[in-house]
């Protein structure tokens, strides 16, 4: 066994180097987030009988399935802070796991970089050892500073048992998340393959244990995001959950170990479907390659952000309940309008995040193009650099456009069979629509960012958590104005609870439009680096 882990020593701190940017961005902010909101909930629920209003609206069945099974009571205000943030926590925990995992294992793989490694002297499993290291130290040390940060808090109601369950809960969904990244790395031979399996299991999950919660509870112990909410945090501090997850990720582990040992690198164990003989004539344009090389992203995103809404929509009836006696829920909400309005006004503006994301993934498939070598072969033929930015750029722009007017057709018409009162089509679709101005200038940062500094690219990321903070969050968190207006969200008007502005809108969108031609120029200047 040894010789086939031999060498680990030595990849262990070269991968820990190499991710260390990318680790830091991400365990900083998963707990600096955690810890901000964890501070603002004994402000939000002051007594007891706004803790007794809040365990009304978790009787709503729809609540459950969004949030999870309750407490039986709500003395503690660490409970409420549990039940409200645990569930969106471990999935953010989650995709931190999977893109980690993915770009370890698959990637690197596909890229070359395990074949390079394994021509030197170290042991087939080696470098797979070293990124399961690499993971194993990103969820223990997340679990340390978010268990120190939240004890030394002292938050009323948080006690120092129930936050290292907390912490534990999420490392733990973290590892099983990264190690089943591991496990599906072995069936596909692209990162990106291996990373939609991986989110793509994420998201059955959450459906599977919305249903369990609901309707069936065997179903809610089949997926592991049924296992925290059975954990009682800050309650009964159950570790029980926690032992089903680490046996799970020892479970995947270990196939993921025997796998690797007796698969060819380079292959899959699925076979990959031949593709037709002929070319269409869309597919032989440039447009139409990239649009094929990403359909299944762009695929899972937009059927993942359709269902979204459905979900959203069948909550519409019970919008007084969730609001009306809730003083959390109600300070997401803008304060004007009825609260229908208020609500699909703050949904928009959270889902167009959502949006932002595949856009976002989209173009940057350029500069992954430029790192695997790829883009040279490109410009050997008959293609000038500008072709071929636009060929990104039109998938790119057509996601930022089509996706919010099928997500507010979506919303309104499940929304018109729930709910009498639904808003006009209209308005749902103004209240949409009006975001993509502000999603086409994040899209002209990368831009701008490919042209110019195409090693930065990732900080576009930091650009779009930094919008979902203060829009999910700034209300809660009490941020002040100059700090809410360095997000590009918070220049969008609120439609339709006030006037629309189309001097703001052909501002955001002149912005972006110059972020696009003067991030081109420094595309159509700079080297092409591999």
């Amino acid at each position: 066994m040894r010789k086939h882990i031999k060498g680990t020593g030595i990849l262990f701190p070269i991968l820990m180097r190499q991710h260390r940017l990318r680790l830091l961005l991400w365990l900083s902010g998963l707990v600096l987030v955690s810890c901000s909101v964890a501070y603002a909930y004994p402000d939000l629920y002051p007594d007891q009988a706004s803790r007794e209003a809040y365990s009304m609206t978790m009787e709503n069945p729809a609540m459950i399935a969004m949030l999870g099974i309750g407490y039986d009571h709500y003395q503690k205000i660490g409970s409420l802070f549990a039940l409200e943030m645990l569930l969106f926590s471990a999935i953010a925990v989650a995709i931190m796991n999977i893109l980690l995992m993915s770009k370890l294992t698959r990637d690197d793989e596909e890229n070359g970089i395990l074949e390079l490694v394994q021509s030197r002297s170290v042991g087939r499993l080696s470098y797979l050892t070293a990124s399961f290291m690499v993971m194993l130290s990103a969820n223990v040390l997340f679990v340390i500073l978010l268990a120190t940060a939240m004890g030394f808090m002292q938050i009323d109601g948080f006690g120092f048992s129930g936050v290292v369950l907390y912490s534990s809960l999420l490392g733990s969904f973290g590892l099983l998340f990264g190690t089943m990244t591991a496990f599906f790395a072995h069936f596909l031979v692209t990162s990106r393959g291996t990373s939609i399996l991986g989110f793509g299991a994420l998201f059955f999950f959450y459906i599977l244990r919305a249903v369990g919660d609901v309707e069936a509870a065997f179903l809610s112990w089949i997926s592991p995001l049924g296992w925290l909410s059975r954990a009682y945090v800050f309650v009964d501090n159950n570790i029980f959950p926690i032992g089903l997850l680490l046996v799970s990720s020892l479970g995947l582990g270990i196939i993921a170990f025997i796998l690797q040992a007796k698969r060819d690198i380079g292959d899959g164990l699925l076979p990959e479907r031949a593709g037709s003989v002929r070319a269409s004539a869309f597919l032989k344009t440039k447009v139409g390659l990239v649009i094929r090389l990403q359909k299944t992203m762009i695929f899972i995103w937009t059927i993942g952000i359709l269902l979204l809404h459905i979900v959203f929509a069948l909550i519409l009836g019970d919008l007084e309940a969730f609001f009306l006696e809730n003083e959390a829920m109600q300070a997401f909400l803008t304060g004007e309008g009825n609260v229908m309005e208020q609500f699909i006004v703050l949904l928009m503006a959270i889902m167009t995040l959502f949006i932002t994301a595949p856009v976002i993934i989209s173009f940057l498939r350029l500069r992954g193009e430029e790192k695997s070598n790829r883009t040279e072969l490109v410009f050997s033929r008959a293609v000038s650099r500008m072709q071929l930015l636009r060929a990104y750029l039109v998938p790119a722009i057509l996601i930022a456009i089509l996706l919010p007017i099928l997500q507010a057709f979506a919303l309104w018409s499940v929304g018109t069979v729930i709910s009498e009162d639904m808003m006009p089509l209209g308005d749902v679709m103004g209240a949409s629509v009006v975001y993509i101005p502000a999603v086409l200038l994040v899209l002209g940062l990368a831009v701008l960012l490919i042209g110019w500094l195409p090693r930065a690219t990732s900080l576009v990321w930091l650009f779009l958590v930094y919008g979902f903070i203060v829009i999910y969050l700034g209300d809660i968190l009490e941020l002040p104005d100059w700090v809410r207006n360095l997000s590009v969200y918070e220049h969008v008007p609120v439609y339709p609870s006030e006037e629309l502005s189309y001097a703001s809108l052909l501002i955001l969108s002149g912005i972006g439009v110059l972020l696009i031609f003067i991030g081109a120029w420094g595309y159509k200047r700079r080297d092409i680096e591999g």
